[in-house]
């Protein structure tokens, strides 16, 4: 294997093994759910411990990425964030559960912009696009996690034990392939910093490009995080059929991921996200509307489809803007991959009130916003 080979393989399996931890917790949901007798709200409640951490970890990170560089951010935080959900499963009050979800927000920011400013180093160095790919690994992830919490749940398993066993071995494998990452000799990891300040705050270059794909990423994270809460309490799935539905959605996204790099060379950027912000907005729509699970599955496709390749054009245009691309990455992952993190909370608010059909149905005019702001993508 040639050097740039084995180092897009390692980027790939970076990417593969952090939504691995993800998925694996997708279907365990309901789990935590029922043993800690939450309701929609108060579930919504603990799933905002998630992205509080998360803004934390994106705040700090481009500092700490400077100190350790990219490579070792990687080694350091990919297996923090798969050990840090063995502390959910223990937790008895709402309380601990909370405060440990936030302790895995914070570990999953510092990974998720190692991971995506190395990329976008790896991309520039190798004069071909990756970023796509890389986020097509990420669902391929997800979705092989999924399957095996999806099966775990299925055949009995205690959420404990599945993730006293899954996730040390996710961690140990992260360390490895992190490890597979080149070395960069005296690597100014992360671009030139313009502040000693710890925290940083977008710059003008990015805000609105920031803003572009929060409406697709909502629609993201409420398949993650209520797709299986949905199918469960409303269409009466069985926690394989979970699985399975997700995997649609999954699937869907890794595939148009994957060939995302050579649509990206085809088609211009402003199209690539008017024609997906349309889809995840449809697809949502349907799912929501769902009265079956053939019908959940068409609309989890849709939905795959529409939120697949946004985010990681919008990656790569923000690290290419003035300034760190750590920085920019950082500012980015913060406010769209917040709207991410923070739709789970909130649609559990809306649907103690509303109900959680409407709560997913609502999703589909925010993600209509994405359509609207396409043109940041392709601003220089």
């Amino acid at each position: 294997m040639t050097p740039s080979n084995k180092a897009i393989s390692a980027i790939f399996g970076v990417f593969f093994l952090e939504s691995a931890v993800l998925g694996n917790w997708i279907p365990r949901i309901p789990d935590f759910k029922m043993n800690l007798g939450l309701s929609d709200a108060a579930l919504g409640l603990c799933l905002l411990s998630v992205p509080l951490g998360t803004i934390v970890g994106l705040l700090v990170a481009g500092r700490i990425l400077d100190r350790t560089g990219l490579r070792q951010g990687c080694q350091i935080f990919l297996p923090a964030w798969a050990l840090s959900l063995l502390l959910p499963p223990f937790a008895q009050t709402q309380i601990v559960f909370m405060l440990s979800l936030f302790i895995s927000g914070i570990a999953v920011g510092l990974v998720e912009v190692a991971m995506n400013t190395e990329a976008d180093r790896l991309e520039q160095s190798l004069g071909k696009r990756i970023m796509s790919r890389c986020h097509g690994f990420w669902s391929l992830g997800s979705l092989v996690g999924a399957l095996t919490g999806g099966l775990l749940a299925h055949a009995g398993m205690s959420v404990k034990l599945h993730f006293v066993l899954v996730m040390p071995v996710i961690a140990l494998l992260g360390i490895w392939m992190a490890t597979r990452l080149p070395v960069v000799k005296d690597e100014p990891a992360t671009g030139q910093s313009t502040s000693d300040a710890l925290f940083r705050l977008p710059s003008r270059f990015v805000l609105l490009l920031c803003v572009m794909p929060m409406g697709v990423m909502v629609v993201e994270g409420a398949f993650i995080d209520w797709s299986a809460v949905f199918v469960k309490s409303v269409l009466d799935a069985s926690p394989l059929l979970i699985g399975i539905i997700y995997s649609f959605f999954a699937i869907v996204m890794a595939a148009v991921r994957l060939f995302g790099d050579a649509i990206g060379d085809r088609y211009e950027a402003k199209l690539i996200v008017q024609v997906s912000g349309v889809s995840a907005a449809v697809g949502i729509a349907i799912f929501a509307l769902s009265t079956s699970e053939l019908m959940a599955m068409v609309g989890a496709a849709i939905s795959g489809m529409g939120v697949a390749i946004v985010y990681p054009l919008a990656i790569t245009a923000a690290a290419r803007r003035p300034g760190s691309a750590a920085d920019n990455v950082a500012a980015i992952t913060m406010i769209s991959f917040s709207a991410f993190l923070l739709a789970p909370p909130l649609i559990g608010f809306v649907s103690e009130w509303l109900g959680l059909r409407m709560a997913l149905l609502m999703l589909a005019p925010i993600a209509l916003t994405s359509a609207l702001l396409a043109s940041e993508v392709s601003k220089e």
